[in-house]
């Protein structure tokens, strides 16, 4: 990828590089930064292979930067006991770019079964849907308006290598399950009380 192409994902991402010049200056440095940092990638201004990934991820799944709020938001503590997951990880923030990511947070019991199904499947899980603000959930065809991903209850994944009919068995045998199904042939939503 040239600095050109990064630079123009950068900009679709939310993020300032400068002008889309294809010249590494400091804005674009800044930029790439400001993008590793959010992504918990190693920040070092650099756009190697591992941030060019990470950028080609997140415009595919509409992770745009998260606006912070003038006072600093405060990530809970019990985020540094979840094993499998970052609160930065894609599929986690509400991807609409408008709300700042973050309009409610997931809830820790959430997280925790998420990281217990992550575990007893023994493969990654790819979070698709987690957060969602009212507007992007309204935009979404099939969401309903009172959805349990608006208070940070309910998560849409898939597992790499499992259907959505072995994932929902490891997903049903989880105690606090409020309501589990199949989207399709390979994701699954759960949710919890």
């Amino acid at each position: 990828m040239d600095t050109r192409q990064i630079q123009a994902l950068l900009v679709y991402l939310g993020y300032d590089p400068g002008e889309v010049d294809g010249l590494p200056g400091k804005n674009t440095r800044r930029a790439v930064l400001a993008f590793q940092a959010q992504e918990g990638l190693t920040a070092d201004g650099s756009p190697g292979p591992l941030t060019q990934a990470a950028l080609l991820e997140a415009v595919a799944c509409g992770r745009c930067r998260q606006a912070q709020a003038s006072g600093a938001q405060t990530v809970p503590e019990w985020w540094a006991d979840i094993r499998y997951f970052k609160r930065t990880d894609s599929g986690i923030a509400c991807p609409c770019g408008r709300c700042g990511g973050f309009p409610v947070e997931p809830t820790e019991r959430l997280m925790r079964l998420a990281d217990r199904v992550r575990e007893a499947a023994g493969a990654p899980m790819r979070p698709s849907s987690t957060v969602r603000c009212q507007a992007h959930n309204d935009e979404l065809s099939g969401s309903v308006p009172n959805s349990r991903h608006l208070s940070g209850k309910a998560m849409d994944f898939c597992i790499r290598g499992c259907g959505a009919d072995r994932t929902l068995a490891l997903v049903r045998q989880q105690p606090e399950v409020r309501y589990a199904y199949a989207i399709d042939n390979r994701y699954v939503h759960m949710d919890v009380e």
